[in-house]
């Protein structure tokens, strides 16, 4: 029995070795099936290359993609290079029309009046000497367009400006001296330009009331169809209107017996504050401030402005406020008042419009004596701010063009149709 249990067991170790080999053959079988399956399971992660985070992240196949570089072409070269080149034109001409469209854009009013002046007095009067009028201008600014002289072109360019502005009423500054072929070429050109004329009768030697009448008979009778006029209720025909520049040079009293030629309205120029109830008793229709230095007068002065509208809409009469860029004349004076880079500008306008007034007047735009006009000028030392940051000249016309359009924006909060009471009439503006 002992025996035949030591064969058998020297039997099963003879098997030992072959055992341990068959199972080391399928455990190898079995390991080389999973990795082939697993192999078979991966997919390659569709990623481009240009979204990864990082450089270190491209495979080495992408980077092993070979770079075929372009062949030289003269004319592709060429090509390029001028679509690049218009590409630059046209963004500079679009930067001119978005700056011009700023200007012109402004919609047209008549509820704003400016000032002007033709011919320029360059020179102060006396001077007859070529030398003195060559070396001493009466101006501190400079025109951009230089010392010029009333022209057709000059006119031609005052008008498109004024109008780009967004201003509707001209007011030639006019005595007997100006000439009449000149006159009409004026009115002609304002016409073209879709602006309507008023006149604001200057001092001249020899002025009186009867003069006056004279003078507004002499527009109403040769340029009837060019003057600004209102349209006036009861009444079934409209009214020009004219200013009177210093009229309190002559006795207010002598201005009550002026006869009402074609129905025209009077505006008178006031400075001091008792000359709101002497032109009230003189059968002036309104009063307007002209000067544009602020403090000088007691009407050119902005804290008074709303005591003169006040007295104004009590007496049922039209006060006009004057706004301007500055003041500066040849002579230092107590009147000086600088631009402060478009600031004084601005105050003078904000102070009209928060008075709900129907119409405001710009002082000038090319009175350069005073230095109060918004034409285009050239910087000088002192006056830099004259000029845009972009090196342009016409600086306070655009500046005129967006404070017309603050002046339209609080005007539409008025109900449409709305008239103010002016004497015994009624007169729509």
């Amino acid at each position: 029995m002992t025996f035949l249990k030591l064969f058998k067991a020297t039997k099963m170790m003879k098997l030992v070795p072959l055992g341990i080999i068959v199972t080391c053959i399928v455990i190898f079988v079995t390991r080389v099936e999973e990795k082939s399956v697993s192999t078979a399971k991966i997919e390659i992660n569709p990623i481009p290359i240009t979204s990864l985070v990082t450089p270190k992240s491209v495979t080495t196949e992408a980077k092993r993609v070979p770079i075929v570089p372009e062949k030289y072409n003269e004319a592709n070269v060429r090509t390029r290079l001028m679509q690049e080149k218009i590409r630059r034109l046209m963004a500079r001409n679009h930067e001119v029309a978005r700056e011009e469209t700023g200007q012109n854009g402004t919609e047209l009013t008549r509820h704003v009046h400016i000032f002007y002046y033709a011919p320029v007095k360059w020179f102060r009067d006396g001077r007859n000497s070529s030398r003195d009028r060559r070396e001493t201008p009466n101006i501190i600014f400079y025109p951009a367009r230089g010392l010029y002289t009333p022209s057709r072109e000059i006119f031609q360019e005052h008008c498109r400006e004024i109008r780009g502005a967004g201003i509707g009423v001209l007011v030639i500054s006019w005595t007997p001296a100006f000439s009449v072929n000149l006159l009409r070429v004026l009115m002609n050109v304002s016409r073209e330009n879709n602006l309507t004329v008023a006149v604001s009768i200057d001092t001249y030697p020899g002025r009186s009331v009867d003069s006056v009448e004279k003078d507004i008979r002499f527009f109403c009778d040769t340029f009837s169809d060019f003057l600004h006029r209102f349209h006036v209720s009861p009444r079934n025909s409209p009214m020009a209107m004219f200013y009177i520049k210093e009229p309190f040079v002559l006795p207010w009293t002598e201005w009550r017996t002026m006869r009402r030629s074609c129905d025209a309205l009077l505006i008178g120029h006031i400075s001091a504050k008792e000359h709101t109830s002497l032109a009230r008793r003189a059968g002036f229709d309104g009063f307007y401030t002209l000067l544009g230095s602020n403090g000088a007068t007691y009407a050119s002065t902005w804290k008074h402005w709303q005591h003169l509208n006040a007295f104004a809409t009590q007496y049922r009469m039209l006060f006009i406020p004057s706004v301007a860029p500055g003041f500066a004349e040849r002579k230092r004076s107590m009147r000086q008042r600088h631009r402060s880079n478009g600031q004084y500008y601005g105050v003078a306008w904000r102070t009209a419009i928060r008075l709900g007034v129907p119409v405001i007047s710009v002082s000038s735009y090319n009175d350069w004596p005073h230095g109060d006009q918004i034409e285009d000028a050239v910087s000088r030392v002192g006056f830099k701010d004259y000029s845009t940051a972009s090196g342009k000249t016409h600086k306070y016309l655009h500046l005129t063009a967006h404070w017309i359009d603050e002046f339209r924006k609080e005007r539409a909060k008025n109900p449409p149709g709305t008239c103010s009471a002016l004497f015994n009439n009624t007169i729509c503006l």
